[in-house]
């Protein structure tokens, strides 16, 4: 009996003692990590302020114009000038703006190496650039997208506590599609949504014709040992995701990739379909860009109808946090 009520006042103990230990423990290693992840944004965010981005204006004669930019916040304002109209809805415009900072906060992934554009691979215009493209409007459209990037200044979008890749397009086929089934690397996040609202964008459906004999040329210099009498004939679609983008176009029996066909023919996206002529094929594709992520034309509809930035990016980029790092 009495060695049974010791070895109670033992547990009894050791739960008064263990449990507030366990606490105190928890919390230090919480407040550890926390701190550790606090300094290293710092750090990051101080390596990207004094970046010297080097933006490529004229690809032709690959002339660089390098700018040095003390404010990270300021680069944003340039690249949200440069990747979407500037009358889209102001919702649209901060979640672009948080997916552009996004963007390119991933693309810092090593705080001590050396950093160029070239690192961060987003469109930019500068303040003569927005000058130009906005004439007249310039104050009033300046001050609209410097809104903005700085009301909602330090806020990125993070799933598991690391940026994440936040790539967009202009306008998806009416859904948007699987990570995996573009760059082959499955991201938890970008997920195949409905996007029907795109079907209103401006030239959703587009044609483009090309003729027989770039197609044939242009084949044949991508497949080797192949009939050239014989392609066009053969040129057929052979699977699609099921988001319904182009997979593969099988040619004599080969498969080329949805994504070479759509460069090797300058097609708005892989969603489409053929239509043999006697002297050309017409590709009628849906919507425009790559189609994962967030469509830009579709965040603006749903701003338009009344959702706010983090409803947006919350529909385009699943499992997400949207959080303010600095």
């Amino acid at each position: 009996m009495f060695k049974g009520i010791f070895l109670f006042f033992l547990y009894v103990l050791s739960i008064i003692i263990f449990i507030p230990a366990s606490v105190v423990f928890l919390n230090n290693e919480l407040e550890f990590f926390k701190n550790n992840r606090v300094e290293e944004v710092k750090e990051k965010k101080d390596v990207i302020n004094n970046i010297e981005f080097s933006v490529n204006n004229n690809k032709s004669t690959n002339k660089n114009i390098n700018i040095t930019n003390s404010n990270f916040e300021d680069y944003i304002v340039g690249v949200l000038a440069a990747e979407m109209p500037v009358k889209f809805h102001e919702q649209a415009l901060k979640a672009q703006a948080i997916a552009a900072r996004t963007y390119a906060f991933k693309r810092v992934d090593n705080i001590n190496k050396e950093i160029d554009h070239r690192t961060i691979g987003q469109a930019y215009n500068s303040i003569n650039q927005m000058k130009i493209k906005w004439g007249d409007n310039f104050d009033k459209y300046y001050k609209k997208v410097r809104d903005a990037v700085y009301e909602t200044e330090g806020i990125i979008m993070t799933y598991e506590d690391e940026p994440i890749e936040a790539v967009f397009h202009s306008t998806s086929a009416g859904t948007t599609e699987f990570s995996e089934n573009i760059w082959g690397k499955n991201l938890p996040y970008i997920k195949s949504v409905d996007s029907k609202v795109d079907e209103n964008a401006p030239n959703f459906i587009y044609t483009t014709k090309v003729s027989n004999n770039k197609i044939i040329y242009e084949i044949s210099k991508k497949l080797d040992d192949i009939a050239k009498n014989k392609i066009i004939e053969s040129f057929e679609i052979s699977k699609r995701s099921d988001a319904g983008y182009v997979l593969f176009v099988s040619v004599c029996g080969k498969d080329i990739t949805g994504r070479d066909i759509r460069t090797m023919f300058d097609l708005r996206s892989t969603h489409f379909t053929i239509k043999k002529n006697k002297d050309n094929i017409e590709f009628i594709t849906k919507g425009y860009g790559h189609g994962a992520g967030m469509s830009q034309y579709g965040a603006n509809f749903m701003a338009i109808d009344g959702k706010t930035y983090q409803e947006i990016l919350n529909h385009y980029y699943k499992g997400i946090n949207i959080e303010k790092v600095y």
